[in-house]
């Protein structure tokens, strides 16, 4: 399902990544990245079931409502996903990425957001990186940001969750009529989404996006070309994922080798499985 039980699913994701790893050695090599493109909003809210509907408040007057694990029971995906559920899989490199799960950072973050000054989202442009169902891009929308950007590695997630989340908390039947030009959606690599578009960021919004060592690179040069002058990017991760190697420590290693960014923790839960937000801002800045 989407929803995440902190105390006993909270090391699934990397177990489940190592695992994959594993039956893939001696494999056929894994496949090309999915190239980024622009995708096109639903044309207007859709009728959504209560009963498949979730929520989260980060706050006491800000709740978001996001599809829960009934909601896509019925529904058709592309091969990419397919392969992932049949295999009983959240992860599968280069194919499927967990885009159709909420993990717990999320909601680390969303709540960091609100008790920390919510004030620096209004009117900043907010991109949600790897956003899955897209709950902090929503949050910050709700908070009151010019413009959200939503990018996630495969489109299935962003037209069947990422999408749908965004008209249940952000568009009127009347509004979901016309061109909204503050929110946008991406699907694709980091790499190909870094190459084909300029756009720059206020604030990027991230969560569980650094178990996979391998991605760092991508991600260094993403947050580099995308960030604003002034901006920040707040990276909510556990500390360690368990059986595949990445986490806070060694991502805070590749930026002290890279050279380009200043962080600092933020915000730490110690108790359970450790996680932890980071503040990544650009060296030459304040």
């Amino acid at each position: 399902g989407f929803q995440v039980d902190p105390e006993t699913e909270a090391g699934d994701k990397d177990e489940q990544k190592s695992e994959q790893s594993n039956s893939e050695k001696g494999a056929s090599p894994a496949p090309t990245a999915h190239p980024c493109e622009e995708l096109t909003m639903l044309p207007e809210p859709p009728t959504i079931n209560p009963d498949v509907v979730s929520s989260f408040q980060p706050a006491p007057d800000c709740t978001i409502e996001y599809l829960n694990n009934l909601a896509l029971i019925d529904e058709t995906f592309e091969e990419d996903i397919l392969s992932a559920e049949s295999d009983h899989s959240d992860l599968v490199p280069g194919s499927y990425e967990g885009g159709l799960k909420v993990w717990e950072c999320t909601f680390d973050l969303g709540q960091f957001l609100v008790k920390e000054d919510r004030k620096k989202i209004l009117d900043k442009k907010v991109l949600d990186l790897g956003c899955g169902a897209g709950i902090l891009g929503i949050e910050a929308k709700l908070l009151g940001a010019a413009e959200v950007h939503f990018q996630d590695y495969n489109k299935d997630v962003l037209t069947k969750l990422t999408m749908v989340n965004y008209d249940i908390n952000c568009r009127s039947e009347d509004s979901g009529k016309k061109e909204d030009s503050s929110v946008r959606f991406f699907s694709g690599d980091w790499a190909s989404f870094t190459e084909k578009y300029d756009t720059k960021y206020d604030i990027i919004l991230s969560s569980e996006t650094i178990y996979d060592t391998g991605n760092y690179r991508k991600l260094l040069d993403l947050f580099d070309r995308k960030l604003s002058k002034k901006g920040a990017v707040y990276l909510a991760a556990k500390t360690y994922y368990f059986g595949v190697g990445g986490g806070t420590r060694l991502f805070e290693t590749e930026m002290d080798e890279d050279g380009r960014f200043r962080y600092k923790v933020v915000w730490k839960c110690n108790s359970g499985v450790k996680r932890e937000i980071l503040k990544i801002i650009k060296r030459d800045e304040d």
